[in-house]
């Protein structure tokens, strides 16, 4: 079981794992959790029930508990009975795992240093009564790593509605920022920027800052011709300006032939923590050594709360949409709260936000546990769907993950995309009883 170690007046994960160390098979595995006074079951099902558990096969099953003690406690089993492979009833009566609630720490609150971002306009070639790129360049001069960075822009111009978002943007970094516009006048046009960002305190707790700033960019005339000088070309669509650290700037409209993928990631800390970041990077290794990578490009969205993953649709209208996280026996998606902790979100919520998407969205992969629900409920409006059919330990989703986007970077249709993941499950001892873990759907209509 892990961890060992639960912090008092929160809730925690707890991981148990069924290991059949012998050379034959078990079967109609029963266990029960007997908690003591004092510690409450939160979320989970505190029984287990396990057909057939293969020699040298695994089998986990997690709960969330809740104590207000500190100190240890054990943690038993009212019943743990299991069939040999001669159909022998077995019991198990000496299970106990001892646990121990700590304190919470408090830790003083860090303030956030009077710097400021830094934002200023780009020089470019702007000209009266057309559409161009207003660029930014916006830089953290706060002191501290800041996430989920929004900059948007307003004054006597018309724009295209859409915001500037990056999701981590570390102390000292920059990042260009672009946006379309329509200026109507020649000269120096006046520019308002509002940005928001959020950090964490020591004490884990999630803060947001507003700020305001002014800027000018210079527009020609309509119809005088442009400036000779050659102007540095704004970076690639997806690709880094030097010293930033996050997202890019969703792009504006066109090149249609570019297929984006969207990666949201959430592991709240009340829940057993996951490797999304190893498998975002895997992911991301796959594009880079694949032939076609200039066909896609990746977005990723970490500690995704429900209005992250709404906006993120808008912002960038992927193609793809991966989520990486967990999901509850109930077929809910477990996103993040304005904390860091666990925020339940339903099948049909889901199924009706994505559906306003199926215009541009033709794959949403669910790689969570007990995700088959949302995936069958998502079908019904996006023409390729994948979830899980029941729990998917954290190595065999990342092995999904690999072999299913080695496929769709290659080339292949996302059938043969799935097929190829699901392979990969399969290829590793420790994977190989989930590689019927994930399901496809696709729309019949």
């Amino acid at each position: 079981m892990s961890p060992q170690e639960i912090v008092v007046g929160r809730s925690s994960a707890l991981t148990l794992r069924f290991f059949n160390s012998g050379r034959a098979p078990c079967f109609n595995v029963e266990f029960m959790v007997r908690l003591p006074p004092g510690v409450m079951l939160q979320s989970g099902v505190g029984q287990v029930d396990i057909p057939v558990l293969g020699p040298g096969r695994v089998y986990t099953h997690t709960i969330s508990v809740l104590t207000q003690k500190v100190g240890p406690f054990e943690l038993t089993s009212a019943r743990f009975a299991y069939r040999d492979e001669s159909d022998r009833q077995r019991r198990v009566t000496d299970f106990s795992v001892r646990l121990v609630a700590a304190a919470a720490i408090k830790a003083e609150p860090v303030r956030l240093p009077r710097g400021r971002l830094r934002v200023e306009c780009e020089d470019g070639e702007l000209a009266a009564g057309q559409w161009g790129e207003l660029r930014l360049r916006v830089g953290n001069g706060t002191g501290v790593a800041l996430g989920d960075v929004i900059a948007a822009v307003d004054g006597p111009f018309e724009t295209d509605g859409r915001r500037s978002r990056v999701a981590v943007l570390g102390d000292g970094a920059s990042v260009r920022c672009t946006f379309s516009v329509k200026m109507d006048v020649a000269g120096r046009v006046p520019v308002d920027v509002r940005t928001t960002y959020r950090f964490r305190d020591a004490g884990g707790e999630l803060r947001a800052r507003t700020q305001e700033d002014s800027a000018t960019v210079t527009v020609r005339p309509e119809g005088q011709a442009p400036h000779q000088t050659q102007q540095q070309a704004p970076p690639q669509t997806g690709q880094q300006t030097e010293g930033q650290t996050g997202q890019q700037a969703p792009p504006r409209a066109g090149r249609k032939s570019e297929q984006v993928v969207l990666y949201l990631a959430a592991a709240p800390r009340d829940m057993e923590p996951l490797r999304s970041d190893l498998e975002m990077r895997k992911v991301r290794e796959k594009l880079q050594r694949s032939r076609d990578r200039e066909r896609f490009r990746l977005e990723w969205c970490p500690a995704a709360r429900f209005e992250d993953i709404s906006q993120a649709l808008i912002d960038y209208e992927p193609q793809i949409v991966h989520f990486s996280g967990h999901g509850d026996e109930d077929g809910n998606l477990c996103v993040e709260d304005e904390l860091g902790d666990r925020d339940l979100v339903t099948p049909e919520g889901l199924a009706d936000l994505f559906g306003q998407h199926r215009d541009s969205l033709r794959c949403v992969v669910v790689n969570a546990c007990h995700s088959v629900q949302l995936a069958e409920t998502l079908a019904t409006r996006i023409q390729y769907t994948v979830g899980m059919r029941n729990m998917i330990a954290d190595d065999a989703s990342i092995q999904f993950s690999v072999g299913f986007y080695e496929g769709l970077f290659g080339g292949l249709p996302i059938p043969r995309a799935f097929t190829r993941g699901c392979a990969h499950v399969r290829s590793r001892p420790g994977t190989e009883h989930q590689h019927r873990t994930p399901l496809l759907f696709s729309r019949t209509s």
